[in-house]
């Protein structure tokens, strides 16, 4: 049986994402996830009358939801549906070359894991689909039909962090034809030994959604991009929900406030790098237990913060000219 996703979810660390993402109420930011909304709305209810908001999202439904959701606030909101890696693009088309502040949520919002049809849950009978958007390069049912047992492994391993990957792989390329979710679930279950099944059935999920979506290969540049994209003071902030994605956020922030990042073993350095962000004392931000007692789903997120410093953009790699 489908059951119906809630119009509207409660966004995962809400208050604290206003709290550390606002510096200038009567700035401009974006949401470049949007989701729902639920972060967008929340950011909106603290910014002063010229404030604004620009809601990214690849997802269609997810627009149509939260423009709904955001009729409120008129026209100090503005969304588009794009994916985020299209930031610097979509800017450019409203005149902007600088924003005041950045959130990107990458989990899953509530209408695509509730909303059987999209395929994203376990727990539910859909289609094998996963796609967060139109521009997805494939479904799910074409990976875990078409794919060779070798490429399945090296997903499920590689995007999933499953020790089991070839186990499964060979399970699946075994059973097929999938058509629907549970089928797939019913197999990566039978051949899934210890008592955390549930948690290998995740990680397979999970690794089949960021192939479909093609989640990481743009991550790393449009983080750059945001950062680039700050003003002096504004502030980036990332809510990310497993390992893969929190190292990812970890290596764009640190990169962000070394200077020089060229070999070490090399004297001269011609980059002419400064840092360009600051980190705060507290980096890393969690729900508490209140939190994911209303909402389970919070239990792995993670809130990481930086400001950008008063200096133009670097480059982000090191060009070391031959020493003299």
């Amino acid at each position: 049986m489908h059951h119906k996703a809630p119009e509207y979810h409660v966004p995962i660390l809400g208050p604290d994402v206003s709290k550390y993402l606002i510096t200038d109420p009567n700035g401009i930011y974006v949401d470049a996830t949007l989701g729902g909304g639920g972060h967008a709305e929340i950011v909106l209810k603290y910014l002063g009358p010229d404030g604004k908001l620009i809601g990214i999202d690849r997802d269609p439904k997810a627009i149509e939801v939260a423009t709904k959701r955001l009729t409120p606030f008129k026209d100090r909101v503005y969304t588009v549906q794009a994916p985020f890696w299209n930031l610097r693009h979509i800017l450019a088309e409203q005149g902007l070359a600088t924003i005041t502040g950045i959130l990107f949520d990458l989990g899953l919002s509530s209408h695509q894991i509730d909303n059987a049809d999209r395929g994203f849950s376990f727990q539910q009978r859909g289609a094998l689909d996963m796609r967060m958007g139109p521009d997805a390069k494939c479904t799910a049912r074409e990976v875990v039909n078409s794919y060779s047992q070798e490429n399945l492994t090296r997903i499920i391993k590689t995007y999933g962090e499953e020790r089991a990957a070839a186990r499964i792989a060979r399970a699946i390329c075994k059973n097929r034809p999938f058509n629907y979710t549970d089928d797939l679930a019913d197999v990566i279950v039978r051949h899934s030994y210890g008592p955390r099944k549930q948690k290998t059935l995740a990680r397979v999920f999970q690794a089949l959604r960021i192939e479909v979506n093609d989640e990481l290969t743009h991550l790393e540049d449009a983080l750059q991009t945001a950062i680039d994209l700050l003003k002096p003071g504004g502030r980036i902030g990332v809510l990310s929900y497993h390992s893969l994605e929190h190292r990812a956020v970890k290596r764009v922030f640190e990169l962000g406030v070394r200077d020089c990042i060229g070999p070490v073993d090399l004297p001269v350095c011609a980059c002419d790098r400064l840092p360009v962000l600051t980190l705060p004392r507290k980096r890393v931000i969690r729900p508490n237990r209140a939190e994911i007692a209303q909402n389970p789903r919070a239990r792995s997120a993670t809130l990481r913060m930086a400001q950008r410093l008063g200096v133009s953009a670097q480059p982000w790699l090191c060009h070391r000219g031959p020493l003299s």
